[in-house]
């Protein structure tokens, strides 16, 4: 009986800790490989005149099964 518990606590520190990076203590966030040389972009935006979104209307659906009967 105590072998099974034995067993059983220790199959649980080993699922417990197969996830950790560090038992005590953690080594923060990764370096970004995409980014780790380039410094962000940083501008002003322009103002300038309003513009007007593209717009069209809708088309109505197709049905490319009406003609073949």
């Amino acid at each position: 009986m105590c072998r099974r518990i034995t067993q059983y606590g220790c199959c649980l520190v080993l699922l417990a800790m197969a996830g950790c990076t560090g038992m005590f203590a953690s080594r923060g966030l990764p370096a970004d490989p995409l980014f780790a040389n380039r410094k962000p972009n940083e501008t002003k935006a322009v103002n300038g005149p309003p513009v007007a979104p593209p717009f069209s209307e809708p088309a109505p659906p197709v049905n490319s099964y009406a003609g073949a009967r």
